[in-house]
C-alpha cells in the first residue's frame, strides 16, 4: 500500500515538473487605448505573447467601426486588471 503512495506521489511530482514553465502562472493580456473615446480596453488572459498578438487586428477593427480614434495596442503580461474597461470621462 506504501508502494502505492509513493507511485502516486512520484507520478504527480513528474507531471508537475514536465509542464512548460509558461503554462504555470504566465498571463498575457492586450491593453487596447483610444483617444475618441478616451478609453481602455483589456482583452485575454491568453497562454503566450504570440496568441495575445495574433488577435489584436480583431479587436483594431470592431473599434474603428464604432468610431474609435488613435487606437494603440500594447501586450503585457501579468495579472488580471481590477477592470476590462475604464473610461478617463466623466
Amino acid at each position: 500500500m506504501f508502494g502505492l503512495y509513493l507511485l502516486g506521489i512520484y507520478v504527480a511530482a513528474f507531471w508537475i515538473l514536465t509542464q512548460p514553465m509558461g503554462s504555470r502562472s504566465r498571463q498575457w493580456w492586450v491593453e487596447v487605448d483610444t483617444d475618441l473615446p478616451k478609453r481602455t480596453y483589456y482583452f485575454g488572459p491568453y497562454e503566450s505573447k504570440d496568441e495575445a498578438s495574433n488577435n489584436t487586428n480583431g479587436y483594431i477593427k470592431d473599434l474603428e467601426k464604432k468610431g474609435a480614434k488613435n487606437i494603440s495596442i500594447k501586450i503585457q503580461e501579468g495579472s488580471q486588471p481590477s477592470q476590462l474597461t475604464a473610461s478617463d470621462e466623466s
